[in-house]
């Protein structure tokens, strides 16, 4: 695959100073105590979770006794943190108000023997580990009685024991939430766990495929309080915004955008994830390249509804203009919009127009003569133009960047026997056409409408057929 050069603003300020220490003073320092038995003069590592991004933040020597300490004038951003001891050794632990605490553990066991001191969010943290470690054991023991016994461990009986363990669990893990409801342990692990509804509107099967889609993406955040900023500093923001898009969305344009307005009218007064989630979409998030999905329409969406003076209260005014500035290369060619014509010379020196061909479809063709993914394709949409010129298809080709020889050498070579142009006598067809890697194949109906991008060769029959059946819903 070849990419077209695309001209990057750069952003003025980045999603969270770099600073990683937070500015309240109602919480005077930082003084975190660790001991570890069995591990000693060695460094150790802080590390802060943002995003999907893990950093370390600082290191410490722990000395010949087995003690270390992380100290700061500065309180810490409150949120999830991993003590690094080595690639492959490591533990978590949870900042919130007090950060003066200690912490002790056997380096064989850090779970198992840790024990905590001065920190509710850790005790509470290391509660629930040691729980977990212990209903797997029971789990794991019931498992080997059945099975000394001589009796049949079918997976029945498995589930059973599951439903059993899970139901300890969920005790337990109800019972802190009622004691501590606004700890950040309490919110970090309700938000981990899925919302009851959500399988309850999976199990009703006496609701509309559409209303059971837009009910599960509503409750899906049912246990996210987005009121609580700390949660942004976990682990649990990314993964669930990824499952979000990925699990409970399929690769549609409009459904990705459904997504988007259901998740962005829940944060629109909660500024700190307004702006987590504006950015992670509009900026990390890469909506795969599909028949079904034109991902510069997401993004044109969101420049459009959300990243707005009146929204974006986190952008300032050079942020705004440098987001307006690369959707206009965006929104140029969205499905559902009137293709822009191309006239532009073929091999002979002749000027033709797209808009003079006739057939009731056209795949336009953006290829440069040296990519390897174009070299592997080209042959294919040959083949596959041969098998429906008579079904009314038309191929009109643009060859990019490419010299006068190589172009012609390359339509001999493939059989290219459809229309062909170049780019060499008029780049104003990129003022029409946002091309950002090749090869791009895109399709035009009768009306020269775009109804799909993105698109492989076999792509092609499919949806032709779609379109005559009206199966097609073009947005724009």
């Amino acid at each position: 695959m070849k990419y077209f050069p695309i001209i990057i603003v750069l952003l003025a300020s980045v999603f969270f100073a770099s600073n990683q220490f937070a500015r309240n003073t109602q919480i005077e320092n930082t003084d975190i105590q660790l001991h570890f038995e069995g591990y000693a003069s060695n460094w150790i590592y802080l590390q802060s979770v943002h995003k999907n991004v893990k950093s370390k933040l600082d290191s410490t020597f722990v000395n010949a006794d087995g003690n270390a300490i992380f100290k700061y004038d500065k309180p810490l951003e409150q949120g999830y943190y991993n003590i690094i001891i080595s690639e492959d050794i490591s533990f978590p632990m949870l900042i919130d108000r007090d950060q003066t605490f200690h912490m002790q553990t056997n380096i064989n066991q850090l779970i198992e023997s840790m024990i905590v001191e001065g920190s509710r969010e850790n005790t509470l943290l290391y509660q629930n580990l040691q729980f977990d470690n212990e209903l797997q054991q029971r789990f794991q023991s019931e498992v080997a009685d059945i099975q000394n016994r001589g009796e049949q461990l079918d997976q029945n009986k498995v589930n059973l024991l599951r439903e059993k363990y899970f139901g300890e669990k969920d005790a337990f893990l109800t019972s802190i939430f009622k004691k501590y409801p606004n700890s950040l342990f309490t919110k970090y692990e309700k938000a981990k766990l899925e919302p009851e509804m959500l399988n309850k509107i999976i199990a009703d099967q006496s609701i509309e495929p559409a209303q059971r889609q837009e009910m599960m993406l509503s409750h899906f955040w049912d246990n996210v309080d987005f009121s609580d900023a700390r949660l942004l500093r976990t682990p649990v923001m990314y993964d669930k915004t990824w499952q979000y898009f990925t699990a409970y969305v399929p690769n549609q344009t409009e459904l990705k955008i459904q997504a988007i307005d259901v998740l962005m009218e829940k944060v629109l007064d909660y500024p700190e994830y307004n702006e987590f989630f504006t950015r992670w979409i509009a900026d990390d998030y890469m909506p795969p390249y599909t028949a079904m999905m034109d991902p510069e329409a997401i993004y044109v969406h969101m420049v459009d509804q959300y990243i707005t003076k009146e929204r974006a209260s986190w952008a300032d005014s050079t942020q705004l203009y440098a987001y307006q500035l690369r959707v206009k290369e965006r929104r140029v060619n969205l499905v559902g919009m009137k293709a822009g014509n191309i006239e532009a010379k073929d091999p002979q020196g002749e000027t033709r127009s797209l808009y003079d061909v006739e057939a009731p479809y056209v795949a336009l063709f953006f290829y440069h003569y040296d990519c390897d993914h174009c070299i592997e394709e080209t042959p294919k949409l040959v083949a596959q133009y041969k098998a429906l010129k008579d079904q009314g298809l038309e191929v009109f080709a643009v060859a990019m960047d490419t010299p006068d020889e190589k172009w012609k050498d390359f339509i001999k070579k493939n059989d290219m026997d459809w229309i062909n142009v170049t780019d060499q006598d008029n780049q104003d067809i990129y003022d029409y056409y946002f091309i950002r890697a090749t090869p791009e194949i895109i399709l035009l109906n009768a009306d020269r409408t775009i109804i799909g991008k993105h698109l492989s060769s076999d792509d092609l029959p499919i949806m032709i057929q779609m379109d005559r059946q009206g199966m097609l819903n073009n947005p724009n």
